[in-house]
């Protein structure tokens, strides 16, 4: 998802890395040439009436009504992201997925439904594989500690992504990614990566990113093996508890200047595999830092916070050419509430709901969220 950054970097020794690879490193009218070049090439790859308008669906416990996903269209949507999750525990590091205990809609079943169901709502479909490591959640930190673990995870691993290759295959999806911020193990191991995308290939022929988090994408040595660059942005922007417009879009622009260069090195567009906000004072800030759980119980909301945000970001982002579009973090089948809603990553029922319908050209519910319980 987002959590915690690893990078002690800044956005210049990262470039100064993604512009080597991409052997951009000579000077003048002729580095100025190539750079130029690669930025037509990665807008060139984005349609403009076709911007990716995506949410990223929480995968249900229970399986769903055929009409679940009816109201991500009406808010303009596009695009929605399915996730089929995959765990680890990092002292038996082989990956399990599709076990029966898992929810209905992190397994095979219910993804192949769930990308039914988006299909009749007239809905593009990523599938996005995510990994769920014990004790830790997040997998951005995770990595195997001896060769034989390494072994048994990338094993593992591999399976896991062709599985769902095959899906993606069979059900003519759209767009697939390889992984979501996995990111220690990308960086240790391009190759090993370069052979699953071939493999993926061989197999599945739509588009193929990599969810990498917003630290780390610009350290990825295999974006030029894939289609979109996809990055998980949880760019901290402002600490404040509500920042106004000019802060938040003023804090977008070393981040912006950082992701045009990556596109410029790559000649591939940017996608934001996953963005996204709780509704919580500090919203924009160090994401990674905020309360969850039950550490959240008590915290007050802040819509104003979460909507604002949104807003900051489609001003910035929406309109240029290079750009692909990107996944709101997260969106969940029926009408979620309850006192966790509330401070949650959910937009729905709540004023970012009608920011990302307006940008997106569909309607929303605006308002607080309703007093519901959440399906499983």
């Amino acid at each position: 998802m987002r959590m915690r950054t690893l990078s002690t970097c800044g956005p210049t020794l990262a470039l100064a890395f993604v512009l080597s690879l991409a052997g951009c490193g000579s000077g003048g009218a002729e580095r100025d040439a190539i750079m130029s070049g690669r930025l037509a090439v990665a807008a060139a790859n984005v349609e403009p009436d076709q911007k990716i308008r995506g949410l990223s669906f929480s995968a249900p416990r229970r399986e769903l009504a055929p009409d679940a996903l009816v109201p991500a269209a009406l808010a303009g949507a596009n695009w929605v992201a399915v996730v089929p999750y995959a765990f680890v525990d990092p002292a038996q590091p082989r990956v399990a997925f599709d076990r029966e205990r898992q929810f209905w809609g992190e397994r095979t079943e219910g993804v192949a439904k769930t990308i039914e169901y988006a299909r009749e709502s007239g809905l593009s479909v990523l599938l996005k594989p995510h990994l769920w490591v014990r004790g830790q959640g997040w997998p951005g930190e995770y990595e195997p500690e001896t060769e034989e673990d390494w072994e048994t995870f990338l094993s593992g691993y591999r399976e896991y992504i062709l599985r769902f290759a095959q899906v993606a295959d069979s059900m003519d999806v759209e767009m697939m990614s390889v992984g979501t911020e996995v990111d220690l193990v990308a960086l240790a191991r391009p190759d090993y990566w370069r052979a699953l995308i071939e493999e993926v290939r061989a197999i599945y022929g739509g588009r193929l990113t990599y969810a990498a988090n917003w630290d780390k994408y610009a350290f990825i040595e295999f974006w030029d093996a894939l289609d979109l660059v996809g990055v998980d942005a949880y760019f901290p922007l402002a600490r404040d508890a509500t920042p106004d417009m000019e802060t938040l879009v003023e804090a977008w622009q070393p981040w912006s200047e950082e992701l045009r260069e990556v596109a410029i090195a790559t000649g591939k567009p940017i996608l934001f595999a996953e963005y996204g906000y709780r509704s919580v004072d500090g919203a924009a800030g160090r994401q990674w830092e905020l309360p969850e759980g039950r550490r959240a119980r008590g915290v007050p909301a802040n819509y104003e916070a979460q909507s604002a945000a949104y807003e900051a970001l489609f001003r910035v982002w929406w309109n240029r050419p290079w750009f692909a579009g990107g996944f709101a973090w997260k969106w969940y089948a029926g009408s979620p509430a309850g006192d966790w809603i509330a401070t949650d990553y959910s937009p729905q029922g709540k004023p970012a709901e009608t920011v990302i319908a307006s940008w997106y050209g569909g309607d929303a519910s605006a308002g607080l969220p309703p007093a519901l319980t959440l399906p499983d």
